[in-house]
C-alpha cells in the first residue's frame, strides 16, 4: 500500500517501479526518500517493552515476566520454542531474530550503577563487556550467595567470610586478588541503578533510533558518489 501510494501507482493499472521500494525507503542522507521501514518501527516498538522491563523493576507485570522467566524475564536465554506462544516470549524472539541478522540491541543497554542494590554482582554485565562470573569463574564457584547484589559485595568490609573456604593458591588467590583490585574503584552513590542507552546516551532511548539503526542495516544505501551521479542525471532529463 505504501509502494503504491508513493510511486502514484494505480492498483487496476500493471506499471513498472523504476525505484526499488527499499530505496524508498532508505534515509534521505543514504540516498532514499526516508519513508522508513514499517520492520524498523516494529522492531523499536517491541524493543520498548524490553527497555520498559530493564528500568521499571517496580512494576507488577514485570514481577510476574521474573516469576515465569528468571529475574532477567528471558532477555540473556537461549531462545525455544515453547516460549513463542506468548505475548513476552515473541518480543523475545523478534529482538533475537534481528539479533542473528547482526543488530544486537540488549549490548546496546547497559548498567549505569548507582546504589548498587538493583544490579547482580556476579550475573549481571556490569563491569566491562563480561559478567564478573565469566571473568573471575574460580571465586564465582567459591561463593554462597550466587545472586547477590553489588552493593552486597562492595560495601563489604570482611572479604574473607565472601568465599565458602579462603582461595587455595594458584588461580583461585590470582583471581581472588584481581576481583578485589577490581571492584576497590567502585564507587556508590544515593540515586538507584539504571540503564544507559549507547546509541544516544545524553537522550535515552527512543523507538526511532531503534528504527534509524535497523533500516541503516537493512535497506539498500548509496554512495555519495552513486547519489551525485544520480542527481547530475536527474538534472540533465530536466534539461531534454
Amino acid at each position: 500500500m505504501r509502494n503504491n501510494f508513493f510511486i502514484g501507482d494505480d492498483l487496476e493499472d500493471k506499471k513498472m517501479s523504476w525505484v526499488k521500494w527499499k530505496r524508498c525507503l532508505t534515509s534521505k542522507e543514504e540516498g532514499g526518500l526516508g519513508a522508513g521501514s514499517i520492520l524498523g518501527l516494529n522492531i523499536g516498538l517491541l524493543f520498548k517493552w524490553i527497555w520498559r522491563f530493564l528500568n521499571n523493576s517496580s512494576d507488577l507485570w514485570i514481577h510476574v515476566i521474573q516469576c515465569i522467566y528468571g529475574p532477567d524475564g528471558g532477555i540473556n536465554t537461549a531462545p525455544n520454542r515453547s516460549r513463542k506462544s506468548s505475548s513476552w516470549g515473541s518480543i523475545l524472539s523478534s529482538v533475537n531474530s534481528i539479533k542473528h541478522n547482526g543488530i544486537d540491541l540488549i549490548s546496546l543497554c547497559s548498567h549505569k550503577i548507582g546504589n548498587g542494590s538493583g544490579t547482580r554482582f556476579w550475573e549481571d554485565i556490569w563491569y566491562g563487556d563480561q559478567s564478573l562470573k565469566v571473568l573471575f569463574p574460580r571465586i564465582y564457584l567459591l561463593d554462597s550467595n550466587k545472586s547477590c547484589s553489588i552493593a552486597d559485595r562492595v560495601c563489604s568490609l570482611d572479604w574473607t567470610t565472601v568465599p565458602r573456604h579462603n582461595p587455595r593458591g594458584g588461580v583461585e588467590t590470582i583471581q581472588f586478588n584481581a576481583l578485589k583490585n577490581t571492584i576497590g574503584s567502585i564507587t556508590l552513590t544515593d540515586q538507584r541503578d539504571s540503564w544507559k542507552w549507547s546509541l544516544n546516551a545524553s537522550v535515552g532511548f527512543s523507538v526511532a533510533s531503534v528504527r534509524s539503526l535497523v533500516d541503516s542495516k537493512t535497506l539498500d544505501a548509496d554512495s555519495p558518489r552513486s547519489r551525485e551521479k544520480l542527481g547530475n542525471e536527474a538534472i540533465c532529463r530536466s534539461t531534454w
